[in-house]
């Protein structure tokens, strides 16, 4: 793949995630979960950010998405809660009960069914003992699978018949069967393996495209898991990947700052911003929570 990477906003975020493209006010979202921001950004603002609508929650804050009524579901450490439209915190939803205290919430999206799934992962040790959960608009809590270190990159298929859901740890990019009942999850059979697989979008193609945490590239594979190229990005722990803009036709790559020592911010001072490529593909609208509409 020859398409360059050119720098949409130039941060110093510590863990950027969970990117977006909210089409209802046409800005890029996405959260710095250490930091606790959510933020949004129009295409023409400015480099560094600084006319970006930042909203402060209590960290961390691992994903946002768009809710029914025009505001945002996020997860926090151990919470579900709803944002206004300006978003700021209105309340609390839900929440889990960890099986200890170094687990918090990470990758959450919401499914076509219009439900949040929210993975959580363990922050402390290998043991893996994190957990993929879906959350209702009405509070209605399922726990669907654990055994998770770090749940990672979620998607679905057209149908919604088809869940791929990520563990960074094990390298593996997991698909299943799935659909809008309590017991739909089937049982989860290898789809990717073998690199630090993070974020994950799906193209309208059917093809994937995911980043690799700590290699500074973007993996593009094919609807049966076929390599078909990298994107190489200046900063090595590559985070979050999602298609927005006009048509969702620019693929939006985030970064971490986390994890890298002084030496390596020398030679990637680039890491924590967010990277923008055109012409590789197009992208698929966000789900949103609480939204009635099945898929056909």
């Amino acid at each position: 793949m020859t398409s360059e990477p050119t720098v949409f906003r130039e941060l110093r975020s510590v863990l950027v995630e969970s990117i977006w493209w909210d089409a209802r006010t046409s800005e890029l979202a996405w959260v710095d979960i250490t930091m606790g921001t959510f933020h949004r950004a129009r295409l023409d603002g400015a480099r560094d950010g600084s006319d970006d609508r930042v909203s402060a929650l209590p960290a961390p804050v691992s994903a946002v998405q768009p809710a029914a009524g025009g505001g945002f579901v996020a997860s926090l450490q151990d919470r579900i809660v709803v944002l206004g439209p300006d978003g700021e915190l209105q309340k609390t939803i839900a929440s889990v009960v960890h099986s200890h205290g170094g687990i918090r919430f990470n990758e959450g999206k919401v499914d076509p069914f219009g439900r949040f799934v929210v993975g959580s992962m363990n922050t402390t040790s290998p043991a893996a003992d994190g957990a993929l959960y879906t959350f209702d608009a009405d509070g209605t809590v399922r726990l669907l699978l654990g055994g998770f270190h770090t749940t990672n990159g979620l998607e679905w298929s057209d149908s919604g018949d088809t869940i791929f859901v990520t563990d960074t740890s094990t390298q593996t990019v997991y698909r299943a069967s799935y659909g809008p009942g309590p017991d739909d999850l089937g049982e989860l059979e290898p789809f990717i393996h073998g690199r630090n697989s993070d974020g994950l979008a799906r193209d309208v193609d059917g093809s994937f495209w995911n980043g690799i945490y700590g290699a500074g590239r973007v993996a593009h594979w094919d609807a049966s898991a076929s390599p078909l190229g990298d994107l190489t990005l200046p900063a090595p722990n590559v985070t979050s990947v999602a298609f927005g803009g006009d048509g969702l036709s620019t693929l939006f790559v985030g970064t971490a700052r986390e994890n890298l020592t002084e030496s390596d911010l020398v030679d990637a001072p680039l890491s924590g911003s967010i990277f923008a490529i055109e012409g590789v593909g197009h992208g698929r609208p966000a789900n949103v929570f609480g939204a009635s509409a099945s898929p056909q």
